[in-house]
C-alpha cells in the first residue's frame, strides 16, 4: 500500500476528510472555477421530473464536447449513466436536493471540477458489486454564484479498469461542520 493510501485512509470517513479538506483550505480558498446558476434560478425542481433534470444536466454537460478527463495522470470518465446516478442520488437526498439547481450547473465545468480535485479518501468495495472494484473521494474548492462551496465527488474502477465518476455532493465551505451529512452512506 502506497503511503498516501495510508494518509488518505486515516480518516474515519469521507465525512472527516471533507471537513479536514475544508479547514485546510479556508484561509487561503483559491479557485478558477466560476459557476453561474442564473439560468436555472426560478425553475421549480421540486415539480420536476427526475428525467427532465437528468436531461437538463446532461445538456450543460454535453457543452464540454468530452468524456474522458484526466486528474492526476489518471484518465476519469464520465458516461450519461454516471450523471444519470449522480442526478438520481441527488434528488434522493433531502440535504442536496435543496441545491438541485447548484448541482445542475456544476455540470457544465464538470470537466474543471475533476480536473482539479485533490483525492481526500479512498475505500476498497465493501458491498461485493462485482462491477466495482474500489472507490476514490476527491474534493474541489468552487465559486456558485459569489458563494464558496466543496464539490466532493466518487469515482470508482470498475472491473474493466476504467475510473468512472458516480457523484458529487456541494457543501457551502461556511456550514462544513465536523459532521458532513452526504448523500447517502458512503462506508
Amino acid at each position: 500500500m502506497l503511503q498516501e493510501e495510508i494518509e488518505l485512509n486515516s480518516y474515519k470517513g469521507i465525512s472527516e476528510a471533507i471537513y479536514n479538506y475544508a479547514n485546510s483550505i479556508k484561509d487561503n480558498f483559491e479557485t478558477n472555477i466560476i459557476i453561474r446558476k442564473n439560468k436555472f434560478n426560478g425553475i421549480d425542481y421540486s415539480k420536476e421530473l427526475q428525467t427532465a433534470i437528468f436531461n437538463k444536466a446532461k445538456e450543460e454537460f454535453n457543452k464540454i464536447g468530452k468524456r474522458v478527463f484526466i486528474n492526476n495522470g489518471e484518465k476519469i470518465y464520465v458516461s450519461n449513466a454516471d450523471i444519470k446516478e449522480s442526478i438520481a442520488k441527488t434528488v434522493r437526498s433531502i440535504e442536496q436536493k435543496v441545491l438541485l439547481a447548484e448541482h445542475i450547473a456544476v455540470f457544465a465545468k464538470l470537466d474543471k471540477v475533476i480536473e482539479h480535485g485533490v483525492k481526500i479518501n479512498y475505500a476498497p468495495e465493501i458491498k461485493n458489486r462485482p462491477k466495482f472494484k474500489k472507490w476514490d473521494y476527491y474534493a474541489t474548492p468552487v465559486i456558485i454564484d459569489g458563494e464558496k462551496y466543496i464539490i466532493e465527488f466518487d469515482t470508482t474502477v470498475r472491473d474493466n479498469n476504467e475510473k468512472h465518476f458516480r457523484l458529487e455532493r456541494l457543501y457551502k465551505l461556511k456550514d462544513i461542520k465536523k459532521q458532513v451529512v452526504p448523500t447517502g452512506k458512503i462506508n
